[in-house]
């Protein structure tokens, strides 16, 4: 059987460990980020290095490329390892190369990612007949290190997947089975939207933290110093109204300790105490600055989505909505109005029953 090519978009520190390790899997592989000061330094090496508790070993990667048509142009499957915030850039920019049979991945889609993706295919009228999905995490916890190496710190064991409309969702994994095993079938992607701990558990403890990330530049492990019994109370709480929203849309996800736990197989009676027994999370700091992807990401690519199905639904939401408020005023942008409403997500004017008509 033909080996799959994949094509990485994306070379961050998800992006690079994700093409290492299908590249020491033996796949061909192409590397694509828009900004040439990202992918220069792989190019010049030539790869990239992987080490941690995956493959270790240096992998020549086949195509590094600012180019995107350059990029996907052979690929059977496209992984799309970029913040949320590209996710419409780069579904614009594909929708005039992409061909028919390719196989789309949001790696991860955060809060909407997939629903978002298909908008804008069908805004730019892409009539290629292409399968769409995401996941709700990225594959690793994972870093860059000083010397440029890509570092795995933790492997999920299991990784839920969604596709949209729903019913390729079996076709998807069986192709992806081979390089990712763990591969689950989700229910549908308001399940897997729904599941984006991210939004949960960075937010609030950033604006938590402001003070100590702007003292030491942070130099802190964000989970095991930042996470305390209160904050952690705190997003337990938030995590509270992202269930009720999950309850009245008729979905069943995993509470964040369900997840930490199937993920990590985390234990703890306490959010705080689970995430210090995650030994992936030992190589993760706290942001360098509060003006970081944990707030510019995470909150109007994930908290702001969650509050419009709240509205669509009519669940309050005002632990999430004083988080998304204080998120915009120490930053002073407005999240709400940049975020992914229901309008850009597609779905405006629906109700429940159209939406899960919609995604199925």
């Amino acid at each position: 059987m033909r080996k799959l090519n994949y094509a990485v978009l994306g070379a961050g520190n998800g992006g690079q460990c994700v093409s290492a390790y299908l590249k020491l899997r033996g796949y061909q592989v192409s590397l694509y980020d828009r900004y040439e000061h990202v992918i220069e330094p792989i190019k010049t090496r030539g790869g990239i290095a992987l080490k941690g508790v995956s493959l270790n070993g240096f992998a020549k990667i086949d195509i590094i490329t600012t180019d995107l048509k350059e990029a996907v142009e052979n690929a059977d499957v496209i992984l799309v390892v970029l913040p949320a915030f590209a996710h419409e850039y780069i579904a614009e920019n594909l929708s005039s190369i992409l061909h028919n049979d390719q196989v789309i991945v949001l790696c991860p889609g955060s809060t909407g990612g997939a629903l978002e993706f298909r908008r804008v295919l069908n805004d730019k009228k892409c009539n290629c007949s292409i399968k769409l999905a995401e996941t709700n995490s990225l594959f690793y916890a994972s870093r860059i290190d000083a010397s440029g190496t890509a570092v795995i710190g933790g492997v999920k064991e299991v990784m839920p997947i969604a596709a949209l409309p729903s019913s390729d969702v079996d076709e998807i994994i069986d192709i992806m089975h081979e390089a990712y095993p763990q591969l689950v079938k989700e229910e549908n992607v308001l399940t897997s939207d729904m599941s984006n701990m991210n939004a949960v558990v960075h937010p609030l403890p950033v604006i938590l933290n402001t003070g100590w990330i702007e003292a030491t530049g942070g130099s802190f492990k964000y989970y095991y110093d930042g996470i305390t019994p209160t904050i952690g109370n705190l997003v337990e709480k938030t995590d509270t109204e992202r269930m009720e929203i999950c309850r009245a849309l008729g979905i069943k996800v995993k509470s964040i300790k369900d997840s930490m736990y199937t993920y990590y197989k985390a234990q703890g009676d306490s959010l705080c105490k689970m995430f210090k027994n995650i030994s992936a999370y030992e190589i993760v700091n706290a942001p360098e600055k509060v003006e970081s992807r944990l707030l510019t990401e995470d909150v109007p690519m994930g908290l702001v989505p969650m509050t419009e199905l709240a509205k669509l639904v009519n669940v309050k939401t005002p632990i999430m909505d004083m988080t998304i408020d204080l998120a915009s005023t120490l930053l002073n942008r407005d999240f709400r109005s940049n975020g992914r409403t229901l309008e850009k997500l597609g779905i405006s004017g629906m109700d429940r029953e159209s939406l899960l008509k919609y995604i199925k």
